[in-house]
């Protein structure tokens, strides 16, 4: 298969959803998000990619992914009242046919794009004005070929119930009625970049897939997520412990890409907290996120040696197996994804950031920069839409064991 053009950095099947208040989510439809024709455009831009655009009233939840049978991009909104809204107006690309608005049955209005060309989406944020309230949504689209565009649409039924979608289902019918709160660690950022490949760093790779991921878990439906940056800066490794336990995280996950300097490492591999490391490479790695935190004047863990040992005792009687059913459920569901993980895919080491003593907390070293192969990977909108897709499989899956070995704990 070719790969997209590692120019574009696509996030594929965008389906992002806003964190909305619930005030907002229970507005009622005289109080939709208006369309402001004035400022919005769909235009062709240099490279052949297309810009769009979209002012709003307020501030709404919205979803941006593509299908095919035509070719189209889909805008979704709870809600906007398009009324008024006029393509030939907003209309100047050559690259996009026509633009029709809807209503779907659960309320939400669509905006759907039919393209001339494939393209996918490189990147969607909506923000929002904190004078005027109003909102604009920017969404780019960037070429890709037709075999990559299939590998893009959506697997979401066109009549998809938003409320619960399949990913919200258990295995025995039964939907979660406990929504869970994930904290998503992009590892470094800042004054430390982390691992380096020629003018790409691991913080700005790991910051990326970290927002890929919140996306998908978000559709899931059954997630509520939380990052412990969303720009390049630079966290203390304390801080990234307390934002999980401010934030009553049920799941901590740290996401790295390192490099190493002597022999070949490749693969995806997932790590649980262990006052011993597995093997040699392993310590490495745990001695280096640490010593990087130190580097830039960071307190590690705030914690004596006696303390941390009194940490990693109380998570083994409890947590810990939770984040070691987490592990291996996360190396299942990758490798059923991507076909391969690093020939050792589950380790063991003392990251201090997994020291949450009653949160489960895993550290998925996605790849390694030092290795072409893997490097591709990071960068191939394609490997990171699979990497995604198993990453919320395996979570989904992790929810409905853990809830149900939680009933039995308590007979």
């Amino acid at each position: 298969m070719t790969r997209a053009r590692s120019t574009v950095v696509t996030l594929l099947i965008v389906v992002f959803q806003l964190v909305c208040t619930s005030s907002l989510l229970a507005q009622s439809n005289s109080a939709l998000a208006e369309f402001i024709e004035e400022g919005s455009v769909i235009k062709d831009r240099l490279w052949r990619q297309v810009e769009i655009k979209l002012n709003l009233s307020q501030q709404v939840p919205y979803r941006v992914y593509v299908q095919s049978s035509p070719n189209r991009v889909l805008l979704e909104f709870g809600s906007v009242n398009f009324q008024g809204f006029s393509d030939t107006k907003l209309l100047s690309s050559k690259r996009v046919r026509n633009a029709e608005t809807s209503v779907l049955p659960n309320g939400w209005s669509r905006l759907s794009l039919e393209l001339t060309k494939p393209f996918a989406v490189t990147s969607a944020e909506m923000k929002r004005d904190a004078n005027t309230e109003k909102a604009t949504l920017s969404v780019w689209l960037g070429p890709v070929t037709e075999e990559e565009f299939k590998d893009l649409v959506s697997p979401y039924n066109e009549e998809e119930n938003y409320t619960v979608t399949a990913e919200a289902e258990t295995k025995n019918g039964l939907s979660h009625t406990k929504r869970v709160r994930v904290v998503l660690d992009p590892g470094h950022g800042g004054e430390d970049p982390g691992a380096l490949a020629g003018n790409l760093k691991e913080s700005d790779l790991m910051l990326r897939l970290a927002l890929e991921i919140k996306e998908a878990l978000l559709r899931a439906e059954i997630f509520d997520v939380f990052l412990t940056r969303t720009d390049d800066r630079f966290v203390s490794l304390r801080d990234r412990v307390e934002f999980a336990t401010e934030h009553q995280a049920d799941l901590f996950i740290s996401l790295h890409a390192d490099a190493i300097d002597k022999g070949v490492a490749y693969g995806t591999t997932v790590y649980t907290l262990s006052e011993k490391a597995s093997d040699e490479l392993s310590e490495t790695l745990a001695h280096e996120h640490d010593r990087a935190s130190l580097l830039v004047g960071a307190d590690l863990t705030g914690a004596e040696d006696t303390i941390a040992d009194i940490l990693i005792e109380m998570a083994s009687t409890e947590t810990l197996p939770r984040s070691e059913a987490l592990a291996e459920g996360m190396i299942e569901e990758l490798l059923f994804e991507l076909g391969s993980v690093n020939a050792k895919p589950l380790r063991k080491a003392g990251f201090s950031v997994l020291k949450s003593p009653d949160i489960p907390s895993i550290l998925v070293e996605v790849g390694f920069l030092s290795t072409q192969s893997d490097l591709d990977n990071l960068i191939d909108p394609i490997w990171r839409n699979k990497f995604v897709n198993g990453f919320r499989n395996a979570l989904v899956k992790w929810v409905d064991k853990d809830t149900a070995d939680a009933i039995r704990r308590r007979q």
